[in-house]
């Protein structure tokens, strides 16, 4: 599955300008619990454009803690949530085959 990432300030500045035309991407909003407050604004606005624009998206929260503890509880949700979308998908996520060519064209196994 393919995925794009964006801070926060991209995502409402170029990044934006995509989500003019229909898209089968679904937007993750990825927001700290105490994020800066016009980082909040920032993610409220993002929020209504997606609803003026019917666009489905989604809001996660991260974990409480120090920014090592967020960054390590994301990066575990998502590895697991990518697993899981394989399996719903009836694809076994085991074999990772475009990362082995690049590995063996690099020697790096």
């Amino acid at each position: 599955m393919h995925v794009i990432t964006e801070d926060i300030i991209e995502a409402c500045h170029n990044g934006i300008v995509s989500w003019e035309k229909q898209s089968f991407v679904k937007p993750i909003l990825i927001k700290g619990k105490n994020d800066y407050i016009k980082t909040k604004e920032r993610w409220a606005v993002l929020k209504e454009f997606f609803d003026k624009k019917n666009i489905d998206c989604y809001e996660i929260d991260s974990t409480e803690g120090s920014i090592l503890s967020k960054i390590i509880n994301l990066i575990y949700l998502f590895d697991y949530a990518t697993i899981y979308r394989a399996i719903i998908l009836e694809i076994d996520p085991s074999p990772v085959i475009p990362i082995e060519f690049i590995k063996t064209k690099l020697n790096l196994e």
